[in-house]
């Protein structure tokens, strides 16, 4: 995806692109007995690959999904409320990603207008990057918070940090400040990462890339937020470098019959509730 880009005018053209990319991005919600949408437990981005249509969201948030609430869930489009239940998934094995397949019938009864497109070819370094936005609903964490009024968008920046402290086997680290944090109502750095979480919501990098009609940014498909870093600094993510290599071994396996499930949530039992 490409956006035109203002020099003059960043944050503006930031926040349009922001609300270019938040239709793509949906928080997971447990359904309740009376069939209403619970607090949210995390976020995914709706992909399409090798003309598949995928919610990625990270394993932590799979296994929420999977194990906490039998897939008895919904993914909240705006307003706009999409089933999950029954829908086939995988975790990858050396990455943090996981996927949940959304197959043409699904479509049929719920059909999507846009899907971030990803392509087989290389990421960039999200090193060389412009700005990288996250993108998702806030979750409460342990400590008493509001519920948030809707997603935000945080305009962040990559940098080198080391990996102490950290579990994400593939990690690399944005900061942002509170004037960075795109959200309808206030919401500044400390509340934010003392008080909420932002598991599983997609990190999209943009690059400048200079054209006759003017610059613009290209978003990339860079990595999810699994954890707010130790230093407090901003997020860590997981890459999705190894992204569409995942992706191809999950559509390998749906091609040949329906994954091996009970063997997958064995896994995400014994690494998430244990």
């Amino acid at each position: 995806m490409e956006f035109l880009f203002d020099l003059e005018d960043p944050l503006q053209c930031l926040e349009r692109i922001y609300l270019q990319l938040s239709p793509l991005v949906v928080s997971l919600h447990p359904e309740r007995p009376d069939g209403k949408c619970g607090p949210c437990f995390g976020n995914g981005m709706l992909l399409k690959y090798r003309d598949e249509c995928f919610l990625i969201t990270t394993e932590a948030v799979l296994s929420q999904y999977s194990i906490q609430h039998r897939q008895q869930a919904f993914a909240m489009q705006g307003k706009r409320r999409l089933p999950l239940y029954g829908l086939p998934y995988a975790a990858a094995q050396h990455m943090e990603a996981a996927a949940i397949h959304l197959p043409a019938d699904w479509l049929a009864k719920h059909p999507l207008q846009n899907c971030f497109e990803l392509s087989a070819g290389p990421t960039p370094d999200p090193l060389a990057s412009a700005f990288t936005l996250l993108l998702g609903m806030p979750v409460i964490g342990p400590r008493p918070a509001c519920a948030p009024s809707g997603p935000i968008g945080i305009v962040s920046r990559a940098y080198r940090c080391h990996t102490r402290g950290s579990q994400v086997v593939q990690p690399w680290h944005v900061e942002f400040d509170s004037q960075d944090i795109i959200s309808r109502s206030h919401l500044d750095k400390h509340t934010l990462l003392t008080r909420y979480q932002m598991p599983g919501a997609p990190a999209i990098s943009l690059y400048h890339s200079f054209k006759q009609d003017g610059n613009r940014l290209t978003a990339y498909m860079q990595g999810l937020v699994m954890e707010w870093d130790h230093n407090g600094a901003g997020a860590v993510l997981c890459g999705a470098i190894s992204l569409t290599v995942f992706l191809d071994s999950f559509l390998q396996r749906l091609r040949q019959g329906e994954p091996s499930v009970p063997e997958l949530l064995a896994e995400l039992l014994n690494r998430h509730f244990h």
